[in-house]
């Protein structure tokens, strides 16, 4: 026993250890019953038009089974979270399962931890079946005593050791999926990912790195990471950060030359002329005269705020596109900022109509007030969905097309609906209720899901 420790913090951390290898455990049957369900997960339906009756399709890679197309739609429900994260947690089970067996087997035995073995059989996914097997069970049995990140790392060098040709191939197919994402609004601030060349981002990381330099003496106190992330601000408004550059590369004047730019006089807009040292360094020499704020380029963002905020900027503000962010701080973002007002559309004001298709002014309603897909848990954003009639259009019946009776949903669930798989009424403008093909029901509105059975 530890002299002087405490036996019941002891004894509360062998119940934290318990709990954790309880997690463990249950992950590892999550694995599991995913793949039984997809299994025997089979539609019913009648008297359904044939091009809408149940596809199956493959989620995993080869060799894995095909599955219904909806076991998306009704895991999001089980598991509370969007189809699309659904259907690849389905996909990596099945992977894991039948592709990977030692990994699914080591999974099952606690030998390895769920997510950790669905990442190591994603990496595995090109190999060949047998190279994938020789792999898994060298890493296997070496991983269990190193991190998560020092396990795939030994992965990755595994694989590379294994079949060199396909490792060089995925480093092409990754680089044809470079891009660059801003998601994420939260208190205040948005998260920024990329993928990038290996030299782009080691030239990105230098030039985020020489601007937060130049803008230090500006904010006295900020850390190095807040210079960073307003160093990459700067490098968004590139004659901005060409200035910057450019005001570091000139050597400063001294008091003769100050005198002299001084005795020259102003030109004829009234400015002192710029001095033009011949002693500039490289190839920043040069002076931007136009006012910075005319030279940000042109972004449309629509910012949604509540009509008692007007002029007094209290509450909350909308930011398409991001969330919501408090109105103090938008008060702080707005200066030197021109800014469009436009009337607001109120969803409730818009009458109904007796076409079938809506009108541009219509679907902008439904879009603004609605910014999700109203299916459960689905976080896919509204606009570019399709618009659905909750109850079945019927021709020659007036005042169908309203936004009582509308809704934007993705094509997948489009077509559980209109198969009538999934069955869905709106008992108000807003607000769907979903009952899925095992008979779970769910209430969505644009404030989340709530299972009701």
């Amino acid at each position: 026993m530890v002299v002087g420790m405490d036996e019941q913090a002891r004894q509360t951390a062998e119940q934290l250890r318990s709990v954790d290898e309880l997690r463990r455990f249950a992950e590892a049957q999550t694995i599991r019953l995913l793949c039984d369900l997809a299994r025997q997960y089979r539609v019913e339906y009648d008297d359904v038009v044939e091009v809408l009756a149940e596809r199956r399709v493959r989620l995993g890679g080869v060799g894995t089974p095909a599955v219904s197309e909806f076991i998306g739609l009704e895991l999001a429900g089980l598991l509370r979270c969007p189809p699309m994260v659904a259907a690849s947690k389905l996909a990596d089970a099945l992977n894991l399962q039948y592709r990977h067996p030692q990994l699914f087997v080591a999974v099952q035995g606690l030998r390895v931890e769920a997510a950790r073995a669905c990442k190591a059989a994603a990496l595995c996914s090109d190999l060949p079946a047998e190279v994938a097997a020789r792999v898994t069970e060298e890493w296997v049995g070496r991983q269990e005593s190193l991190g998560w990140t020092a396990s795939l790392n030994l992965l990755k060098k595994l694989i590379i050791q294994a079949d060199p040709a396909r490792a060089a191939e995925q480093e092409r197919r990754r680089r044809a999926e470079r891009g660059v994402w801003v998601w994420g609004l939260h208190e205040g601030a948005m998260n920024l990912t990329g993928c990038l060349d290996v030299l782009d981002a080691r030239y990105l990381d230098a030039a985020v790195d020489r601007i937060a330099d130049l803008l230090a003496p500006d904010h006295p106190g900020s850390s190095q990471s807040v210079l960073r992330a307003k160093a990459l601000g700067v490098l968004a408004n590139p004659a901005y950060a060409l200035a910057l550059l450019q005001q570091a590369a000139q050597p400063t004047l001294s008091d003769t030359d100050t005198v002299s730019a001084v005795a020259a006089g102003p030109d004829a807009s009234g400015d002192l002329p710029q001095r033009h040292d011949p002693h500039c360094l490289g190839v920043l020499c040069g002076t931007i005269t136009t006012p910075l704020a005319k030279l940000r380029p042109r972004l449309e963002l629509a910012v949604h705020i509540h009509a008692d905020a007007v002029g007094r900027l209290t509450g909350t503000a909308r930011i398409d596109k991001a969330g919501h962010i408090t109105t103090a701080l938008l008060a702080e973002l707005l200066p030197d900022t021109e800014v469009t007002v436009q009337s607001v559309i109120d969803p409730a004001e818009i009458p109904a109509e007796d076409r079938y298709v809506p009108t541009v002014r219509m679907r902008k309603a439904l879009v603004l007030a609605l910014k999700h897909e109203l299916f459960p848990y689905s976080n896919t954003r509204s606009a570019g969905l399709d618009i659905d009639h909750t109850q079945p259009f019927a021709p020659g019946r007036p005042a169908q097309t309203r936004i009582g009776n509308l809704a934007p949903v993705s094509r997948r669930v489009h077509r559980a609906k209109t198969a009538r798989a999934w069955l869905v009424r709106q008992p108000s403008p807003g607000k769907l209720t979903w009952t899925s093909p095992l008979r779970f029901a769910y209430d969505v509105t644009p404030t989340g899901t709530r299972m009701l059975a």
